[in-house]
């Protein structure tokens, strides 16, 4: 028999704030969590190897909450305030040949609070503002010699404030309400020679994030509430790859991001964003051999996803939007085969879907999306000598999809 438990615990990193647990109830009691950080966080990692396998971590956060609840009730009230900035930055040289695959991960988050369920009726109240001069995350990778040949990846991610909860047959309530007034920016920059195998180069950059996952018997039942004063929220992503036989490189920028799943019951959601900063993602890429090589730009100023694997969803979703939307994505190729290049910028986007064939599916919708900013989307691919170009760019006010699915459809 697993023993009921509800935990709750500041989370160590490479780079954090100084924090102390919040608390460690019996089962059935309510937690609370007070996190203030003033001062700044910075978070350095500066290699140059010659070894067959590089293997890269780097995060820094100031204020971090983790948590778990099984096979009980419990409650959680948080307060997460950051003031200062949150820096992350790994400078990587590899030199030679490395056998091995290179695997370079960066991260920097303002304020931070993870949940998770098994069994578990959770009810949380949480609040995360973040408004220091920035959120940064940046990975370098310099091998303008060097030979990667089991490929890997390269990615950075910056995110002001973010929220992560669910698990299996778990009840999800209550509300998470999220501020942000600070530059959020993640580049990722690599010159590499020659990678013989699939690489992934990457950026995200996003200023309010939820997600919540429930599975099983479950049920949500959230409100969720974000808004971006004005600010600078980038993504950006510059890839030379000399001989590259498959690339994959992508930026995603956002300013207001909820994302919400659930199984085995109802899902009712209201979401309420704003955003009056500009959203810009830009990636680009220079090869003078390869192979193939994807290339995709996205940036969208406030989106949500609501999806229900059972009968019901009730949505109630609002979005405002007035600062600039951006996507540029950039290609430049001398010899080689194919290559995919796609640009995306949206102002709102709102997707919800329930189940069709659990019994009957019901989608109750209310929306309402305003976009006053100006939304641009733009590709552009030179190729001197190659089998297959496909080029796109797409530029949405606002987009709205609802519908009925079959179960994992």
């Amino acid at each position: 028999m697993i023993a009921a438990t509800a935990t709750f615990a500041a989370l160590a990193t490479e780079a954090s704030a100084q924090q102390t647990p919040a608390c460690d109830p019996q089962a059935g009691e309510a937690c609370s969590s007070t996190q203030i950080q003033t001062g700044d966080i910075t978070g350095q990692v500066n290699i140059n190897l010659s070894v067959d396998q590089v293997t890269v971590s780097n995060s820094a956060q100031g204020n971090a909450l983790a948590g778990g609840v099984t096979a009980a009730s419990a409650g959680l009230v948080s307060r997460q305030t950051m003031t200062g900035a949150t820096v992350a930055r790994s400078n990587v040289v590899v030199n030679g040949e490395a056998d091995g695959q290179l695997s370079v991960q960066t991260t920097a988050r303002g304020n931070y609070l993870g949940v998770t369920t098994d069994r578990a009726t959770f009810a949380v109240d949480a609040t995360q503002s973040t408004t220091g001069d920035q959120v940064r995350a940046g990975t370098y990778v310099q091998a303008p010699g060097g030979r990667v040949l089991q490929g890997g990846f390269a990615t950075s991610a910056a995110v002001a404030n973010s929220v992560a909860m669910g698990g299996p047959s778990s009840s999800l309530t209550g509300v998470i309400d999220q501020t942000a007034q600070t530059t959020v920016f993640a580049e990722t920059v690599a010159d590499v020679q020659y990678i013989p195998a699939p690489a992934t180069f990457s950026s995200q950059a996003v200023a309010n994030a939820v997600q919540t996952n429930t599975t099983g018997a479950s049920h949500q039942d959230l409100a969720i509430r974000q808004s971006n004063a004005a600010s600078t929220t980038e993504a950006r992503t510059d890839v030379y790859v000399d001989n590259a036989w498959d690339l994959t490189v992508g930026a995603n920028a956002g300013a207001n991001q909820a994302i919400t799943a659930n199984a085995g019951g109802s899902m009712l959601i209201e979401t309420d964003q704003t955003n009056a900063g500009r959203v810009r993602a830009d990636a680009r890429v220079q090869t003078n051999l390869q192979g193939q090589t994807v290339l995709a730009a996205r940036s969208v100023a406030n989106e949500t996803v609501a999806g229900n694997n059972d009968i019901y969803l009730k949505l109630d979703n609002t979005q405002l939007n007035s600062g600039g939307v951006e996507a540029n994505a950039t290609y430049v190729g001398v010899s080689g085969y194919d290559a995919y290049v796609g640009a995306d910028a949206v102002g709102n986007a709102v997707t919800g879907y329930a189940c069709t064939q659990c019994g009957g599916g019901d989608v109750n919708i209310t929306n309402n999306q305003t976009n006053s900013g100006n939304v641009t989307a733009t590709t552009s691919a030179t190729v001197a000598s190659g089998r297959t170009a496909v080029v796109g760019a797409n530029a949405v006010g606002n987009t709205a999809t609802f519908y009925v699915s079959r179960p994992g459809g």
